[in-house]
């Protein structure tokens, strides 16, 4: 294990390395565990804690989990959480202060709990509230076990063992300059989660709830390249509402959406795990199938139309029936750039031929026919 070193007198020129540190760290990026790892890794490095994390609190159970956890057997917290007011970061994010412990036995806020999972033996803590704009707390940074800089003892012969770290405690300047870090990252770490989730926002269908054709035409791109790269298939599943329009005029605009809003959820329901469902626009919903052939897109559609003939069966509305008609295309390195075109073709010949049956010219087209009818009514 190799231990941080750098513990040492505070001077005027070293915050001001540190904190033109945390100001580019801060400015370089809006992805929050990118910010968020960064500042850890800096903190680590001037600190010298045998273990730091830095916790956010969940708005919807008030507990505080382990975002980032850095150190000795750093893993063994991953997915742990920390009940509200448990502990000594459960204390400071209660009373929104900071504080230090110098000896966590004699401490009647410390908890144990965490460091009888790990097998962690915590001496004594640093911690501070992470703040946000409205000065609301979001989280704590907490460090833990401060090592005495190796500078500070005698050099080991060769040939005796490797010297086990020994402790000191954190100062009120240590406290200081944290609480001063988290500040600033705390801003900064809640700006980088609402870039995120406006991000998210921008990517879905407000009305279906999911993806739109924002989001559908970049995972394409995304596949697309992945195709050409390692040449394996990929199906593309267009659809729309048969009748949709007449729908809308007929029973109204609110059982038009609430048309759309049934197909959505029977489209998540039945898709697997690794596709991507998106609402095209309008009455249009695709799907993409990585590493799939014609084969598996059929049965992804036949079981689609079996769900909307269970929910034709349930509907209750006199005379709505709600039917899609599925155009598929499998595509390959070859025309895989014209894999949006050729799908949408396959629709245009799929609501054609469920008209217009005497159409069908070819074994193909009546094998395609036959799949998606066979069982209707």
């Amino acid at each position: 294990m190799n231990y941080p070193t750098v513990t040492k007198d505070t001077t005027d020129k070293e915050l001001s390395e540190v904190f033109c540190k945390i100001g580019m760290i801060l400015t370089s990026s809006l992805q929050p565990k990118e910010v968020i790892h960064r500042v850890m890794e800096l903190i680590g490095n001037y600190f010298s804690p045998r273990n730091w994390s830095l916790l956010l609190i969940e708005e919807s159970t008030e507990r505080l989990k382990f975002e980032i956890v850095m150190g000795v057997d750093a893993q063994k917290s991953k997915g742990l959480y920390i009940a509200k007011g448990e502990g000594i970061v459960g204390w400071v994010c209660e009373h929104g202060k900071p504080t230090i412990v110098e000896d966590t036995a004699k401490d009647d806020r410390f908890s144990p709990r965490i460091d009888s999972i790990i097998g962690f033996k915590t001496h004594s803590v640093v911690c501070v509230p992470l703040l946000n704009g409205q000065n609301k707390v979001i989280g704590a940074i907490e460090l833990v076990n401060k090592i005495v800089s190796p500078s500070t003892k005698s050099a080991p012969h060769k040939d005796t063992k490797p010297i086990i770290p020994t402790y000191e405690s954190f100062t009120n300047t240590d406290m200081e300059i944290l609480s001063s870090i988290a500040t600033f990252t705390g801003i900064a770490v809640e700006n980088a989660f609402l870039y995120k989730k406006v991000e998210e926002l921008a990517m879905v269908d407000s009305l279906t709830g999911i993806n739109n054709r924002h989001y559908f035409n970049e995972v394409l791109r995304q596949e697309t390249e992945k195709v050409k790269r390692y040449r394996h298939p990929i199906c593309l599943l267009i659809m729309d509402v048969d009748n949709f329009k007449m729908i809308n005029d007929t029973f109204g605009h609110v059982t038009g959406d609430r048309i759309l809003r049934s197909v959505a959820d029977i489209l998540r329901v039945a898709v697997r795990e690794s596709d991507f469902l998106a609402r095209f626009g309008g009455d249009e919903f695709v799907i993409i199938m990585p590493e799939a052939k014609e084969s598996h897109a059929f049965v992804l559609a036949k079981r689609i139309q079996d769900m909307i003939a269970r929910w034709n069966a349930k509907e209750s509305t006199p005379g709505l029936k709600m039917n899609l008609s599925i155009g598929i295309h499998e595509g390959n390195a070859d025309n895989i750039d014209t894999l949006l075109a050729e799908a949408d073709r396959d629709l245009y010949q799929c609501k054609v031929f469920r008209k217009r049956p005497e159409e069908l010219t070819s074994p193909e087209e009546m094998q395609r026919y036959l799949w998606f009818n066979l069982d209707e009514d």
